[in-house]
């Protein structure tokens, strides 16, 4: 691997170039996490080749508590539990996106240039949280909300997989389908400033 998220010492400090994707104090934890889980080469891949499992070593070995439950759910989910005032006054616990966490995913998936490998992490998540939705008991009113939340994101990620697929043709036209150009347009591309300004 490129980076190595089990050597001593803050990743950022350790490879300098990390900062321009997870900014210059960014949680040392997360790095190791995200790295281990979804870097293409991580080698929990072979190890750990369903992401429930890889998701547990991942956190194990970045330093997390992995007996904490919520901790887990969250990693699985990238929501966060947020307590709310609700109508009697009393705080309610609703789940919100962990926006801070999505970010550095997205931002580590894009720096390492591989739309195509985006494809893949996002629709393997996206398999494994249906499949947990489906071994669920049914009940109308959750269901209706979780079956529009399923189409929501499959029809994302119908649009994530029609837009690669487009800008392969752009690239390999702009390029006339010379590959080595092409792949170190898309490198010289994701390390731009406006690249990086839209993370």
């Amino acid at each position: 691997m490129e980076y190595n998220p089990t050597q001593k010492g803050k990743m950022v400090s350790i490879y300098p170039d990390l900062k321009s994707v997870f900014g210059e104090n960014p949680d040392d934890k997360a790095i190791r996490y995200i790295i281990l889980m979804y870097d293409q080469k991580s080698p929990l891949r072979s190890s750990h080749p369903g992401p429930d499992s890889r998701r547990m070593a991942a956190a194990m070995a970045a330093g997390y508590d992995t007996s904490d439950e919520d901790l887990m759910e969250q990693l699985a989910t990238f929501t966060q539990k947020e307590v709310r005032e609700g109508k009697s006054g009393s705080g309610v616990g609703v789940s919100v996106p962990w926006t801070e966490m999505l970010d550095m995913v997205s931002n580590y998936l894009r720096f390492r240039s591989s739309r195509l490998w985006t494809l893949i992490v996002s629709n393997e998540q996206s398999f494994y949280e249906y499949q947990r939705k489906v071994m669920t008991e049914v009940t109308m009113e959750v269901d209706k909300d979780a079956l529009a939340a399923v189409n929501v994101k499959t029809k994302l990620l119908e649009s994530m997989d029609e837009m690669h697929r487009r800008l392969d043709k752009y690239y390999s036209d702009l390029t006339g389908g010379d590959k080595s150009l092409e792949d170190s347009l898309i490198k010289k591309r994701a390390s731009t400033p406006e690249s990086q300004a839209v993370m």
